[in-house]
């Protein structure tokens, strides 16, 4: 890396919600960053706790955060879409509110980055501890060093592998724009991160620090422990993800590729409106 050359800019997007039980360790992990370009901004949706206002004493402290408050309800996705639109900088990263970072995260993310410029997004394992205290190491390498578009496409639509830990690495804001967002679908926000990451995969390779760097902590109200998993919210985000191959920048031909076997698994797993069962996955 050129010794030079201006550091990177970084944006840690905060998208919170009621969590003013928890928000502190996150706030405060942040603060912690060994990375020094940083800047953070936290979109507190509209709630009735003090979540904002927690918000707004921390940022007091530390000129880097910058808090602001939704008057109307915007959801997950919505909350997600009004950051990324904030957002104005080389590099970007989801720090959900339930997350704790170790404080070289960022610097360690930043410098895969920097020096590999066909790396879309960089990422870490991480510890999931549930609201049993039980524990769960993720960790997603299906996906490192993967150089063809479509093969990180059928990695990433498979739905066996922990697909969605890359959800809280750095990416890059510029292509990422491409994909427009996070898109709510039929089955509403279940899993929107899902086609999100797929449509990201197809813009540049994934690169994973085989490190524990982030611990995500579940509580009772977390967003994903209220969906159902059911058979019909499984269908409706695989649809999405195909939506997402015929919008990508893939060629014709890379995106009928893809689109056969998703075509197939639709066809065979359409929703029985008698007996839709329940098909969950940990995450």
């Amino acid at each position: 890396m050129d010794s030079h050359k201006k550091p990177s800019k970084v944006t840690a997007l905060v998208p919170a919600w009621q969590s003013a039980g928890f928000i502190q360790a996150t706030l405060d992990c942040l603060s912690a960053q060994t990375y020094a370009p940083l800047e953070i901004i936290i979109s507190v949706d509209k709630c009735d706790d003090s979540t904002y206002e927690i918000c707004a004493a921390h940022a007091h402290n530390d000129p880097r955060f910058r808090v602001i408050r939704q008057q109307e309800r915007l959801g997950y996705v919505g909350n997600c879409n009004f950051l990324l639109n904030q957002a104005n900088s080389d590099y970007v990263l989801f720090a959900f509110h339930d997350d704790i970072l170790n404080s070289a995260y960022i610097e360690k993310l930043v410098n895969i980055l920097d020096s590999r410029p066909e790396v879309v997004l960089s990422y870490s394992d991480v510890l999931l501890t549930n609201t049993d205290e039980s524990q769960e190491q993720w960790i997603f390498e299906e996906i490192e060093g993967v150089h063809d578009p479509v093969q990180r496409g059928f990695i990433m639509m498979r739905g066996d592998n922990k697909w969605w830990v890359p959800n809280r690495g750095l990416f890059r804001l510029e292509p990422a724009r491409r994909i427009q967002g996070l898109k709510s679908h039929r089955a509403g926000e279940f899993s929107a991160d899902w086609p999100w990451l797929f449509h990201m995969s197809l813009l540049g390779e994934f690169a994973r620090i085989p490190e524990t760097l982030c611990y995500k902590y579940y509580k009772p109200d977390s967003l994903s422990r209220s969906w159902k998993f059911s058979q019909r919210q499984f269908f409706e985000v695989h649809a999405a993800i195909m939506r997402e191959i015929w919008i990508s920048d893939l060629t014709s031909e890379q995106k009928l590729i893809l689109t056969g076997p998703m075509a197939r698994w639709l066809l065979q797993h359409k929703p029985d409106l008698e007996s839709e069962g329940n098909h969950k996955y940990q995450r």
